[in-house]
């Protein structure tokens, strides 16, 4: 059963879930747990907090798991809730809110430990992720973290793919222009 669990989709296995395969949402939470709580870190830039709304957001998901036989795009709706936990948590927190604004704690978006990079090309590339844009910085962190593709990423930030592309793109070049500079 393990082995045919791993080849199902997001949706085959929310269905399979809802008919009492606890496999199947096991398989679910580590096809995503990872990305989500990268992202989760990347917009909170707290480990502990990060740790906590992701672990809301499966919560959340088992007590809403009912509702989602409508849901066309299980990622989506994931990285999507996991974005509104965030945000309603900032709105309820001014204070927090002000000190992601001022970027007042360091900002670790992608560590070593998260892909082939060494130490010193990690902090290069946070310091440069960092400066971006938030609507940019976000489509890349969803391209990193959730894998995910254009469609997708328009979907969980509610605007359209033309839009999405031109931010990666916009993006991309800014750090190759930035990431160049630093290594000349």
């Amino acid at each position: 059963m393990e082995l045919e669990t791993k080849q199902l989709s997001d949706d085959a296995l929310v269905a399979r879930f809802r008919r009492g395969d606890a496999d199947a949402f096991a398989e679910l939470y580590q096809r995503h747990r990872h990305g989500l709580y990268g992202y989760a870190l990347s917009l909170t830039r707290d480990e502990a907090r990060a740790a906590d709304v992701a672990q809301e957001l499966w919560l959340g998901f088992l007590e809403s798991v009912e509702r989602l036989a409508s849901v066309v795009n299980i990622q989506g709706y994931l990285y999507r809730s996991l974005r509104n936990r965030v945000m309603d948590d900032f709105r309820r927190k001014k204070r927090e809110q002000k000190a992601l604004a001022e970027g007042s704690q360091p900002l670790n978006l992608v560590r070593p430990r998260d892909t082939v990079v060494s130490r010193e090309e990690a902090e290069s590339l946070n310091k440069a992720l960092a400066r971006l844009p938030q609507e940019q910085q976000e489509v890349v962190l969803l391209r990193i973290y959730g894998e995910m593709k254009f469609a997708d990423i328009a979907d969980v930030l509610q605007t359209n793919t033309k839009t999405v592309e031109s931010r990666h793109r916009l993006a991309l070049e800014k750090l190759r222009e930035w990431l160049q500079t630093t290594e000349e």
